[in-house]
């Protein structure tokens, strides 16, 4: 990496890839495409979030070609922009009105969306036939799969290029129909649904998990939410009931949003479903975290 004497970040081969957010999925994705050797430029407003994403990514990737800024003009002259903010339609359409004037003549622009319309973010764009949805998982750096959702307006250009870099960066890209929760999210809402409306009849949520751990399940439903976050998990069933029409059957769980309102948001904070040792909550002379994660 070169800094100009503007203060541009230059890099010395030509892929440069963009990634707006640089939150637990922000993160993960820059990780993906850093190990694949491309150099990357992170913005992120919040000096707390960007500083933390830093020291992380920093400590797992130290060779690589990595810079994270609050200035959305680093970004500027990107090949590929990828999208990783919080679940909020009018968050993300203003960010992508916002990065117009830096957005290349032929730059793919992705959204990294779990459930929203990919349609609605993008059809007042003017770069929107270069416009579409990449869903990655998290931790993206070891699910495979991405969700690759075009639009009316995206180019048959666009998805064949997106499907060849994906490729290249490791993933499993696979084309999705911009539906509510497209696949897999549409799919897994009843595992977890019903999994809340058992856990809200009393049904603890240990018991819960070692049933469907049991049946071979790599995780139960709630030691998922906790990894993925709660808000997250939450906000994707709330996109999903309101794109279907409200069915019953998809309704948000008043547990959720308690452990929402608690800030129990899962791994990260230290406690969802299951607390998990940190700092604050580990006596001295602990050993560290068990295997598993105790009952909160």
């Amino acid at each position: 990496m070169e800094v100009g004497e503007e203060g541009e970040i230059a890099y010395l081969w030509a892929m440069r890839v963009g990634i707006l957010g640089a939150g637990t999925m922000g993160r993960g994705i820059a990780e993906v495409v850093a190990r694949a050797g491309e150099a990357v430029v992170m913005y992120e407003p919040v000096a707390e979030v960007r500083a933390a994403a830093e020291a992380a990514l920093r400590e797992r990737l130290p060779g690589a070609q990595l810079a994270i800024t609050g200035e959305l003009t680093q970004l500027a002259g990107a090949e590929v922009w990828i999208e990783a903010i919080p679940e909020d339609l009018a968050r993300k359409k203003a960010l992508f009105a916002q990065i117009v004037p830096w957005v290349g003549p032929t730059s793919l622009v992705a959204t990294n969306t779990s459930a929203l319309s990919v349609h609605a973010l993008g059809r007042d764009l003017p770069y929107r036939s270069r416009f579409l949805g990449w869903h990655f998982f998290n931790p993206a750096p070891r699910m495979p799969l991405v969700e690759v959702i075009p639009t009316a307006f995206t180019t048959e250009e666009a998805v064949h290029r997106s499907l060849t870099l994906l490729r290249a960066w490791g993933k499993v890209p696979v084309i999705a129909p911009d539906l509510p929760g497209f696949l897999v999210n549409r799919i897994a809402r009843p595992y977890y649904v019903e999994a809340l409306r058992a856990a809200e009849g009393g049904v603890s949520p240990e018991v819960i998990d070692q049933l469907m751990e049991g049946l071979g399940f790599r995780m139960g439903p709630f030691r998922l939410m906790d990894l993925i976050g709660v808000e997250v998990n939450h906000s994707v069933t709330q996109a999903v009931w309101e794109g279907l029409g409200y069915p019953v059957r998809f309704r948000p769980s008043w547990l959720q949003a308690q452990k929402i309102a608690a800030g129990h948001l899962g791994r990260k904070t230290g406690q969802g479903f299951y607390l998990y040792p940190t700092a604050a909550n580990t006596p001295r002379g602990s050993s560290g975290p068990p295997a598993a994660p105790t009952t909160s």
